[in-house]
């Protein structure tokens, strides 16, 4: 009976305790033989409340956070360290580590290992930055905690970063030392990080890389670059963190980026590479669906239990991370009808490989309501079954507090025109003017161009990857000169020139001056390899390309091809169109040869469309046809 009695008392004692309470235990416990490292942080705080309540929040989160470790985190590093300084990885050497998974790596658990002396040393170099900097007076200690004080960002190697970090970039605040907006102290240090070029690489799926690797060099993708932005603004006491999408719904991948806290609480998006903070809260333009913040606290669920449900999708139960779209949206809602009984439902976003959810919802008597959703997005319901994510009713687009369904009419028809199988996305769409208009083609029968023969000006936007033109003049010529806009480098990916308006005969031409390319990997010989997506882009902007075709002979068509990608209807390749017809799946439209730049189907009206190339390329985006224009998100009427 006594055991019984000390077992309810223990009991009762236990499930009287916060959360935050159990938290702690359960790290301390997590702990192990390292728990002695983390009481010392806890007895050593033992009299100052501010700065324990920080150790206690870093220790009862602690259990969650690791890092990787073995010779291969090494050898990637080396490989970037050299791509960094060339701007160039070979191929091969990505091949090779695309078979090879870094997240197989030992893990190595913070709470097993970490010494009290660094969570102190970051402790109270934090709560310097905090109590000292001018611009935190008004910043809350709950605030402190996500903004400045954590030790780590995700899955990186621990190091010792802050004081580092502190005494390269501080230096360049020394003139706004007195100052109180944390958005001017953002901007001035962006512009520092972002004097030294950032070399972009997608080619390794890696782990973090450690801070003290990226306080010397610049080099990873978008998640680097932020990390770096977050080591450098915490160290010198700026509250930052960094937001992401999950998927995005106008090309495919994950993007993240940076968000400083102002003085008025709210959160501004800044990429230090290319734009800064401006108070324009919707960040670069481009098109979320939904939006998350990382956090080094966890948060609470979504929806209550939903952690420990099977067959929910791994973001939803995420604890360390929180929704935060309406910092970019505003506030909304939408109730969205769908056809099964499954209690929860994911709002999605198209991928060529499935839908990917991006927010949950719960299914109320056929209806789910989803909260901050981004507008002018076209969405799919989902609902799990058997471990897989089935669709849950038909598509939709979300446009002015309006729901459109895409419901195909049965027996209902028209006939469609297609020029692309991707949506022409913001970067893709300027390389067809930025570099293109104002650009002149002259020809001469001397080297010297003393008296040039115009044959074509660049006057307007291109509108296809591909782009045949007759010549102004015919002439007969032995020297052609390509000169760059005004102020502008040349970027080109194809260019070629034929004797015959039928194309039958191209005329060889040798590049006779020696143009060096903004990068390695760009160089000059790739405008004439026949490969579409490869290309050049000077590094000189007063500049021209000067051909010899080593005979006088009449230039009667060119064809050029800007920088661009590869996603317009090609010839010789072989296309699918799939309609959508809601739970009942995606259904064919048949296969066709694309025998010109364009293909041609009759469909159902008013039904989503998803058009695949089976030749080649993984590009796909889902579109609906209106008023004889084919409509991705990029471009909704």
């Amino acid at each position: 009976m006594k055991y019984f009695i000390f077992f309810l008392f223990g009991y009762c004692f236990y499930s009287c305790q916060s959360f935050e309470e159990r938290q702690l235990a359960y790290a301390l416990d997590f702990a192990g033989e390292n728990r002695k490292e983390l009481e010392k942080v806890l007895d050593y705080y033992a009299k100052d409340p501010l700065r324990l309540e920080a150790a206690r929040f870093l220790i009862r989160n602690m259990p969650r956070y690791y890092g990787y470790e073995g010779w291969r985190l090494d050898s990637i590093q080396r490989i970037l360290i050299t791509a960094e300084q060339k701007h160039f990885i070979n191929d091969s050497i990505v091949r090779k580590w695309t078979k090879q998974s870094l997240y197989a790596l030992p893990k190595i658990y913070d709470a097993h290992v970490i010494k009290a002396d660094y969570l102190i040393e970051n402790i109270d170099l934090s709560f310097k930055m905090w109590k000292e900097c001018p611009w935190n007076q008004d910043l809350p200690f709950e605030d402190f905690c996500e903004l400045i004080l954590p030790y780590r960002i995700d899955d990186e190697p621990l190091s010792n970063w802050r004081l580092a970090y502190f005494n390269t970039y501080f230096s360049s605040l020394d003139s706004f030392v007195d100052c109180t907006d944390p958005l001017l102290l953002c901007n001035t240090l962006s512009k520092e990080l972002s004097k030294k070029e950032f070399f972009y690489t997608t080619d390794f799926d890696m782990p973090h890389l450690s801070a003290r690797f990226l306080l010397t060099h610049h080099v990873g993708f978008c998640r680097e670059m932020c990390d770096q932005a977050v080591y450098a603004m915490r160290a010198c006491g700026i509250p930052v963190t960094v937001d992401m999408f999950v998927y995005s719904p106008e090309y495919q991948g994950s993007h993240q980026w940076n968000v400083v806290r102002g003085k008025n609480g709210h959160f501004y998006p800044f990429w230090t590479s290319w734009y800064e903070m401006n108070n324009n809260k919707k960040g670069d333009g481009r098109k979320k669906g939904k939006v998350y913040r990382q956090c080094f606290g966890m948060q609470k669920e979504a929806i209550k239990g939903i952690t420990s449900r099977k067959n929910v999708p791994p973001l939803f139960k995420n604890r360390f991370i929180k929704d935060v779209t309406v910092d970019y949206t505003g506030t909304n809602k939408i109730a969205v009808k769908v056809e099964t009984e499954d209690p929860y439902i994911y709002l999605g976003v198209f991928s060529p490989d499935g839908w990917i959810p991006i927010d949950i919802g719960e299914n109320i008597e056929g209806y789910v309501t989803f909260y901050n959703v981004e507008q002018n997005l076209i969405y799919q319901t989902l609902h799990s079954n058997d471990n897989s994510l089935k669709m849950a009713g038909y598509p939709f687009l979300y446009t002015q507090d309006t729901i459109h369904y895409f419901i195909p009419k049965t027996g209902c028809t028209e006939q469609i025109a297609l020029l692309r199988k991707m949506s022409l996305t913001k970067g893709i769409k300027s390389f067809l003017y930025r570099y293109i208009i104002g650009s002149e083609i002259e020809g001469s029968k001397s080297l010297s161009f003393k008296n040039p023969i115009k044959l074509l000006t660049l006057q307007d936007t291109l509108t296809t990857n591909y782009n045949e033109f007759a010549t102004l003049d015919t002439f007969s010529i032995r020297y052609i000169r390509y000169n760059s806009p005004l102020e502008r480098p040349i970027e080109l990916a194809e260019i070629s020139f034929w004797e015959d308006l039928d194309m039958r005969e191209e005329i060889p031409v040798k590049i006779i001056n020696n143009l060096m390319p903004l990068h390695p990997a760009n160089s000059i010989d790739k405008i004439n390899d026949k490969d579409i997506l490869s290309f050049f882009e000077s590094q000189d902007t007063t500049c021209c390309l000067l051909f010899d075709i080593g005979k006088e002979i009449s230039v009667k068509k060119i064809v050029l091809s800007p920088r661009n990608d590869d996603n317009y209807i090609w010839p010789g390749d072989e296309y699918e169109l799939f309609y959508n017809d809601g739970i009942n799946g995606w259904f064919s439209l048949g296969k066709q040869v694309a025998k010109e730049r364009v293909l041609y189907y009759n469909v159902p009206v008013n039904a989503l469309f998803w058009l695949r190339n089976l030749s080649k390329g993984k590009e796909e985006q889902v579109f609906f046809y209106r008023n004889n224009i084919q409509h991705f998100v990029t471009n909704l009427p």
